[in-house]
């Protein structure tokens, strides 16, 4: 998949779990990550490493193209 596609593609994936996944009624804590990632044109390494997080229970927030990286953000629960 295009770099171009990418973040437009997770945004609107965001969007759409934010309106189909059930709103919690208690208070949620969560944990937040900002990780900055050099654009080489090799999306396979980005996605391993997405891939990784998610693994770990981070899930993808939002994301920032800069000139020659890209700024994430994730979020995960706070464990009780």
């Amino acid at each position: 998949m295009s770099r171009k596609y990418l973040i437009p593609l997770a945004t609107t994936l965001l969007l759409i779990s934010s309106l189909v996944l059930p709103v919690h009624a208690e208070s949620t804590n969560w944990y937040y990550l900002v990780k900055t990632y050099p654009l080489m044109g090799n999306d396979s390494a980005l996605t391993q490493a997405m891939n990784k997080l998610g693994a770990k229970g981070w899930e993808l927030v939002n994301c920032t193209e800069g000139d020659a990286e890209i700024t994430c953000i994730f979020k995960r629960r706070e464990k009780e």
